[in-house]
């Protein structure tokens, strides 16, 4: 049985059709379901129009006092469910309720622990989004993958507010969201293998209007930094920075040493001081930042997710991708470096400016690219490119016991 939660505040416009299109979507499937509606004090009526279809529908409510939040909706929901598999969904239509039947369809099969409905895979997408909502859902979802690099590394659309997985997955972890993206949490503490994405259009909004404010963007921040605290991922990220800061540091000395003492010209110091900044960094990062760095890759059973860097992933293959992550960064610092040289600002404050401008698009652009490269690239399994997975494997350095 899947156990579909759906949260709700004033959605008395649009309740009822939602809950007869899923409940047509997975009757049509031959999955057996249950749907929990958890409203947060509705004063239109949505409760009241929901029980009226428990005669027809294996529909309930769960009735809370006052606006306590979508994430934890979900997980009171889901703390009534009776399915073996937990599902969430939007009550005002922009989740199409027919794709519940795909998620349904992988989930009983091996290949996921955990379903994610996504709009940035091929056949995703959004009905009418204008420019300006396009730019912050593609900034919210590049943040979280900047803040939380190893959890979303694999996930398109860390963002959405519709997945399914195997309950199995969530025992022993306590959920403990703050805001209203619970899909961050689970990815961050479940215990799963692995997760696939499928494609849906998110849809124009029945009725009503957009619950999201300045309070749930804080909330979404807060969240944040809560989940790098909870799985380690703050802790790498104090590492990286001090690994940074040597390899500044390692940069401008060079550039001096090898420009004034040695008398290289700028067009050959420049670049040699950024390259030999970056193995350091690299080093560095190999010993010391990443030494634990989750496994990349599918697992075949918990023991073998957590630990130490993949050993059968060799140190030259980081390098590789390390390099190709580090390119315009360095490309960057070597251009600003040189255009300032050339207009007569001196060398070792021309390499400053080099190292903030390379810096801040590391720090601000390619963090996700940098980070992935400690974790040796997963294989997707071929058997399910009909559904275009993407694998994503966790370590139990992630888990909230």
């Amino acid at each position: 049985m899947i156990s579909v939660v759906i949260p709700t505040y004033n959605e008395a416009a649009v309740i009822q059709e939602t809950l007869r299109r899923a409940a047509r979507a997975l009757e049509q499937c031959g999955e057996t379901f249950e749907l929990i509606v958890v409203d947060d004090n509705s004063n239109d009526g949505t409760p009241e129009l929901v029980e009226a279809l428990a005669p027809e529908l294996p529909v309930r409510v769960l009735r809370r006092p006052g606006r306590l939040g979508l994430a934890t909706a979900v997980v009171d929901g889901w703390k009534l469910a009776h399915g073996d598999l937990l599902a969430v969904m939007d009550a005002d239509l922009q989740h199409p309720p027919e794709v519940l039947a795909e998620m349904a369809r992988v989930l009983r099969s091996p290949a996921a622990d955990i379903v994610v409905a996504s709009r940035y895979r091929a056949g995703g997408g959004t009905s009418d989004w204008s420019w300006t909502r396009r730019l912050m859902s593609k900034s919210a979802t590049h943040m979280a993958a900047t803040v939380l690099p190893w959890t979303l590394d694999n996930v398109t659309d860390p963002m959405s507010g519709m997945f399914a997985l195997r309950g199995s997955t969530l025992n022993g972890v306590k959920l403990d969201p703050t805001g209203y993206k619970i899909l961050l949490e689970v990815l961050a503490k479940a215990r799963y293998h692995s997760m696939v994405e499928v494609p849906y259009v998110f849809d124009r909004r029945g009725a009503g209007s957009s619950k999201l404010g300045g309070r749930q963007s804080f909330e979404y921040l807060l969240h944040l930094i809560r989940l790098a605290w909870a799985t380690g991922q703050f802790a790498a990220w104090v590492r990286y920075l001090i690994v940074g800061l040597s390899g500044a540091t390692i940069d401008l000395v060079l550039v001096y040493a090898l420009a004034e003492h040695l008398g290289w010209p700028a067009l050959v110091s420049v670049p040699v001081a950024i390259e030999l900044a970056l193995l350091s960094n690299f080093l560095w990062n190999q010993l010391f930042t990443f030494h634990r760095a989750p496994v990349g890759g599918q697992a075949p059973s918990p023991p073998a997710v957590g630990g130490h860097l993949d050993r059968r992933d060799s140190v030259f293959s980081r390098l590789l991708r390390y390099e190709r992550a580090c390119t315009l960064g360095a490309l960057l610092n070597a251009l600003v470096t040189l255009a300032a040289a050339a207009s007569g600002v001196r060398l070792l404050l021309a390499a400053g400016a080099g190292v903030v401008a390379g810096s801040v698009w590391n720090f601000g652009f390619n963090i996700p690219n940098i980070w992935r490269a400690w974790r040796k690239p997963a294989t997707p399994d071929p058997g399910e490119s009909a559904v275009e997975p993407l694998v994503s494997t966790q370590d139990d350095s992630k888990l909230s016991r």
